[in-house]
């Protein structure tokens, strides 16, 4: 995946990180796999965000309707790692910057 860096043996991510209310907008699928928030709009463009804390969600892909399952899929393994990597770094600073 090209977001994906890798940093002293640390896996880090350079995206974004989103609020839930700006995430939401679209259609939401957020019950499925527990941390994995896949939001889909009426072009059948996805995007796949993993929720750090109560508010707010860190955008990891985005895939159109025909590689959103395989994407989909790769993400829901690794939504511990994320969330691991996010609350264990400083509240001021985002990994990867």
């Amino acid at each position: 995946m090209s977001d994906l860096t890798q940093t002293k043996s640390v896996e880090k991510y350079e995206t974004p990180i989103m609020s839930m209310d700006e995430f939401k907008i679209g259609l939401l699928e957020k019950d499925r796999i527990p941390g994995l928030l896949i939001r889909s709009d009426e072009n059948g463009y996805y995007t796949i965000g993993v929720q750090i804390n109560d508010n707010e969600v860190v955008k990891v892909e985005s895939a159109l309707e025909d590689d959103a399952i395989r994407k989909i899929t790769y993400w829901a393994d690794r939504v511990g790692q994320i969330q691991s990597l996010y609350n264990n770094s400083a509240p001021d600073s985002a990994p990867g910057l």
